[in-house]
């Protein structure tokens, strides 16, 4: 006898996919975008030489401005000087008796003198640093044969 014929019966369907949450939904559609969003190393050094353009264009008007108050905190304080000198040779200032010891005179010149010097080369230096420059980009990277001298002829 023939063995019957299997039953007709349609194979099990594949279970369907359990329903996500919406939470589940948007880390994963967070997570798929955050790998398409990789930047590559040409977006990488794009953005590194804007933001060193932007620190520099800050850095200038940093320096520009503070440049214009040392002028003329300067400019003030020596305009001081010559107020008290003059004050002191003619023995008036606005009008009232001034009379200042000839040593009061000569220290408060001296020390303003050099405060006025100090302050200019404390911003100068700022302005023009001496040490050395920070490398844009890191030294290329040794292979251990490349130190050894490897290949060489």
């Amino acid at each position: 006898m023939p063995d019957p014929a299997p039953p007709a019966t349609p194979p099990p369907a594949p279970s369907p996919a359990p329903e996500r949450t919406a939470i589940e939904q948007a880390v994963l559609h967070g997570l798929e975008a955050e790998r398409r969003a990789l930047p590559t190393q040409a977006d990488l050094e794009r953005r590194t030489r804007e933001l060193r353009y932007r620190e520099a264009v800050d850095q200038r008007w940093l320096r520009l401005g503070v440049g214009a108050i040392v002028f003329l905190l300067s400019g003030a304080w020596l305009a001081a000087d010559v107020v008290l000198t003059l004050a002191a040779g003619w023995g008036e200032l606005a009008g009232r008796p001034f009379r200042l010891d000839s040593s009061v005179l000569v220290a408060f010149l001296t020390t303003s003198t050099a405060t006025v010097i100090g302050l200019f080369l404390v911003f100068l230096r700022w302005l023009y640093p001496q040490g050395r420059a920070l490398p844009d980009a890191p030294p290329p990277h040794r292979t251990p044969d490349a130190r050894r001298g490897a290949g060489r002829s």
